[in-house]
């Protein structure tokens, strides 16, 4: 099975925060914690999967449209879904 490829921040990458924001900009997925990050953040590339088999409440995310994020406060949480923001 082929993997999608996800950007993750390294809080993320390090498993030290969950994701709590899901971004999609055309092919590109954004997996991020949310929180800032500094001018020196690097992002990596990680397979999707591997997120979703770390926290299965990603599994929402499958069917988020291109140009959309999704946020939520808690892991468990409820996702709030809108059009993406750009930074």
């Amino acid at each position: 099975m082929k993997e999608t490829a996800a950007f993750v921040c390294s809080h993320v990458c390090d498993a030290t925060r969950p994701v709590l924001l899901v971004a999609r900009a055309g092919a590109h997925w954004m997996y991020l914690c949310g929180d800032e990050h500094g001018p020196n953040e690097e992002y990596q590339v990680v397979g999707r999967e591997h997120l979703i088999k770390r926290d299965k409440t990603l599994l929402e995310s499958l069917d988020l449209e291109d140009q959309m994020e999704m946020e939520r406060a808690v892991v468990g949480g409820q996702w709030e879904r809108r059009g993406r923001t750009e930074e």
